[in-house]
Parts: C-alpha cells; sequence; structure tokens
C-alpha cells in the first residue's frame, strides 16, 4: 500500500544531504531559506540560527526567539505541482516527529493541527493533556524559475522558557476582546528528564532536516504515483490521524483573534488539510488559515 511505503521511506534517512548552515544571528531563518532558494539552494538545504531578531510564526504571529532553543530553516522541492503543497506543513510536522521519537519521546508528543508540536508533562490521559507546546512550525510556499518550492521553518523549545506574565491593563480601560490563554512552553530538557542528554544544537538540526526531509520525499513519491489523485494529503491522512491526539474530541472553534465560533467534535480533516468538526448543527470544515482548535 502507498501508506505503508511512505512510512517506510520516512525512516530512510538521507545521508547525502549537504550540511546544515549556522549563523549567530538572523532577521528569521526563512527569510535566509527564501534568498538561498531564489539563488538555487539544492532540495534539503538548511540553515539553523542562534536567534532571530524577526522571527515569525504562522499568520503573522512573532515567535521569540531566545539563545538556547533551535530555529531551522529549510527548503523542500518536491517536485509535485504548487497545489499539493498545501499538504507539506502536516508532511513536515510528521518528520519532526519521527525526529522526536527517535529522541524517546514516542507517547509523549503529538500534532496540534495543522502542524504545532505539543507535549504532555504528566501521566494524564486525553487530548487536553497535550497541552504545552513544544516547537511550531511555519511552512513559506514560492515559485521560481526552477518550479515550486517551500520553506520550512522549525523553532524548537530546547531549554526551559520563561512566561512572561501578562500585564494588567490600565484602570478605565475597555476591556480586551476573548482571547485564549496561549499553550505554556515546554521545553527537549523538560521532557526528556534530569537523566537523559539533550542533543547538542547542531545535532538535533540535522537530525529533524533529515527526518523532515525524508517525509516529504515519501510523500512527493506518493503524489507522483498518483496516490494523491484525491487530495494532497490522502496519501497521509491515516497515519496523520495517529499523531494528532485532539482527534475524536470535543474542540472549541476560534477565531484568529481568540473569538469563540463553535464547539463540537474534531472528527477528522479532508485531502486539502480543512479540519471537519462536528457540531450541533452538522459537520463543519474549517481551514487552518482561518480557525484553531482548542480541546475542551
Amino acid at each position: 500500500m502507498v501508506e505503508e511505503n511512505a512510512a517506510g521511506a520516512s525512516a530512510a534517512r538521507t545521508s547525502d544531504l549537504p550540511a546544515v548552515e549556522y549563523r549567530d544571528e538572523v532577521t528569521s531563518t526563512n527569510d535566509v531559506a527564501i534568498d538561498a532558494a531564489y539563488e538555487e539552494a539544492p532540495h534539503g538545504w538548511a540553515v539553523s540560527a542562534g536567534c532571530q531578531t524577526s522571527g515569525r510564526g504562522r499568520r503573522g504571529h512573532v515567535w521569540t526567539s531566545p539563545h538556547g532553543s533551535l530555529y531551522l530553516s529549510m527548503v523542500v522541492r518536491p517536485q509535485v505541482p504548487m497545489q499539493n503543497l498545501i499538504a507539506v506543513p502536516a508532511v513536515a510536522a510528521m518528520g519532526a516527529m519521527d525526529a522526536l521519537h527517535d529522541l524517546g519521546l514516542a507517547g509523549h508528543v503529538g500534532i496540534k493541527w495543522p502542524n504545532d508540536i505539543v507535549a504532555r508533562t504528566d501521566k494524564t490521559s486525553g487530548a487536553a493533556a497535550f497541552d504545552h507546546k513544544l516547537a511550531g512550525i511555519l511552512v513559506e510556499a514560492r515559485a521560481s524559475g526552477e518550479g515550486p518550492f517551500a520553506v520550512i521553518g522549525m523553532g524548537v523549545n530546547v531549554r526551559p522558557v520563561k512566561v512572561e506574565a501578562p500585564v494588567a491593563g490600565e484602570e478605565g480601560e475597555e476591556p480586551a476582546p476573548a482571547s485564549p490563554r496561549p499553550l505554556d512552553p515546554v521545553s527537549l530538557e523538560e521532557l526528556l528528564g534530569p537523566d537523559a542528554a539533550v542533543p547538542e544544537l547542531p545535532d538535533l538540526a540535522r537530525g529533524l532536516r533529515d527526518a523532515v526531509v525524508a517525509r516529504v520525499n515519501a510523500w512527493s513519491q506518493a503524489v507522483k504515483s498518483g496516490a494523491a489523485a484525491a487530495g494532497p494529503l490522502s496519501p497521509i491522512l491515516s497515519e496523520y490521524f495517529d499523531m494528532v491526539p485532539m482527534l475524536g474530541h470535543q474542540v472549541a472553534v476560534l477565531s484568529p483573534t481568540g473569538y469563540l465560533m463553535n464547539t463540537g467534535v474534531f472528527s477528522g480533516l479532508d485531502v486539502w488539510g480543512r479540519a471537519c468538526v462536528l457540531t450541533p448543527t452538522g459537520e463543519q470544515t474549517y481551514p487552518s488559515e482561518a480557525v484553531s482548535l482548542r480541546a475542551l
């Protein structure tokens, strides 16, 4: 079956990729990788940085980038039609999960649709237990004379991250719009525990890059074989579902500004990556650009 072949190929890490370049400080590793891609950087080219001065996440969110964490971006050229690149965020998240499983975190990490990596920090079960954010992924697709490409950016908390307390408003100010509290961060150091060695940043960057590129390679081969005729995510949906702890649970559907839009059961994804939520009025589908989901 195509899905079994894709999964098997993802485990075969590529050894002939270029070395991961390192920069002390950048505006954003995605900026560097996009520029490199336009200058014909090959498939699998990657850059990491000690810090970012203008790191960014999905929907324009600021990604705080202190020293000690990993900031990594890679160029992928899967040689598939541009419209299929909508699947790359999910594919990238699956590659990140492969690398984290290699570190011994199977069962402790999951994917929060569409591609954040979340973790549980105790023995509580259920989707709500995965309530800490370990990594964020930002995929930016572009087209050039060499064809379409995507840059996959990742920020991974390696050391404990200090959470700033919210600043209270001045007396007499109008209350802020309803907004969910962001997921608390968690780090690899905290998840692995005091008796485990946290990989050095260059080793972690290389392991993540290799795992993600392997997943992209397996997915692109499935697309070329015709397995994505129904939609770009069809070759990976079954395995992706197994990595999403929120699937099958009650969720809140939130607008980008944090307002509650709906509630229901997160029942799955369609082949274009849209979330399917069973609500009291029937099934609704939502693109990741328009909403986020939170476990209830």
